[in-house]
């Protein structure tokens, strides 16, 4: 990996966890072109668990661009297909805001557990 590679992928971070029956996805940092490969790969691996139901926690994310939301847009879809569910849970407001000017905020379910802090 070179240097700036390094540094690139320094500023994301993806970890799944299991809380109860629904697995998690916990994405953090900038998600972009260079990033959303590995997002990807990590939500082809959760989906082939066949869950029932996947959230995708964007609390610490920084940054997205569209690739990152076609790639949510993909594995929604694919749930989808199985009658599962992807949730978006606790999206950052740079989440929040790339839902509003794309129009794709209905096509998630939220889940809001009112972890942000205050200013």
């Amino acid at each position: 990996m070179t240097q700036i590679e390094t540094e690139i992928h320094q500023h994301f971070v993806v970890d799944t966890r299991r809380d109860g029956t629904v697995e998690v996805v916990v994405v953090g940092g900038e998600v972009d072109i260079a990033t959303v490969p590995l997002l990807s790969a990590v939500l082809d691996t959760v989906l082939a668990r066949r869950p029932a139901r996947v959230e995708v926690d964007l609390s610490g994310t920084a940054f997205l661009d569209a690739e990152a939301l076609t790639v949510l847009l993909a594995a929604r879809r694919r749930l989808a297909a199985r009658h599962a569910v992807l949730a978006l849970r606790d999206p950052s407001p740079v989440a929040v805001r790339l839902l509003e000017l794309t129009r794709t905020t209905g096509f998630f379910e939220v889940v809001d557990r009112g972890l942000r802090r205050a200013g």
